[in-house]
């Protein structure tokens, strides 16, 4: 789901770039910020930061005890994606395995769908395994899947994500079509 939220972060300056660079003490805040947001990419209570659509305010900075960098407190309005669990969501196959296919879905590059959640689907090997269902209904590499959020954990390890189960259990999910031609080239 896209939100707007109202952020407060501090970012680290070094102290360095602000001595040497010949820009304004802001747009150096505000590059780091922009930095120090790539690095976080997303929060439990907010989701995936995809835009910063407002800076509200840089605060005072702070020297740190090291003095080797300042601390600013910045508010900004961001735009962000944030999954809930029971949301329909669209996502592109992007490995198919004998227990289920990895999806990839806006910012979310590991989501989930158990042969388990795949009903009345058969897995066929070979060089390029699918599944297959009997009204022929493939899911394979590059195909697009409409699923439901089954189930969602935040996961703060090296790279801070959520690990989201689907499921295409229910209708109208499955594979879908999209904009464009979907049959053979001639």
């Amino acid at each position: 789901m896209l939100c707007n939220f109202e952020v407060r972060l501090y970012v680290v300056v070094p102290m360095k770039d602000i001595r040497e660079s010949r820009e304004l003490p802001g747009n150096i805040v505000i590059r780091c910020l922009f930095s120090q947001l790539t690095f976080l990419r997303a929060t439990e209570d907010c989701g995936y930061f995809l835009k910063v659509t407002k800076v509200k305010s840089v605060g005072n900075g702070k020297l740190l005890d090291s003095s080797k960098y300042v601390m600013f407190p910045v508010t900004f309005h961001s735009r962000t994606f944030l999954p809930k669990t029971g949301e329909v969501l669209v996502g592109i196959v992007i490995e198919v395995c004998r227990h289920g296919v990895f999806l990839k879905c806006g910012p979310m590059n590991s989501i989930y769908l158990s042969v388990r959640k795949m009903p009345n689907y058969n897995y066929v090997s070979g060089e390029n395994p699918f599944f297959i269902r009997d009204d022929q209904s493939r899911i394979e590499n590059e195909v697009a899947v409409r699923f439901v959020v089954f189930a969602m954990r935040w996961t703060r390890t090296l790279v801070r994500k959520f690990d989201v189960l689907a499921s295409i259990d229910g209708d109208c999910l499955g594979p879908v079509s999209l904009n464009g031609f979907d049959g053979l080239e001639l």
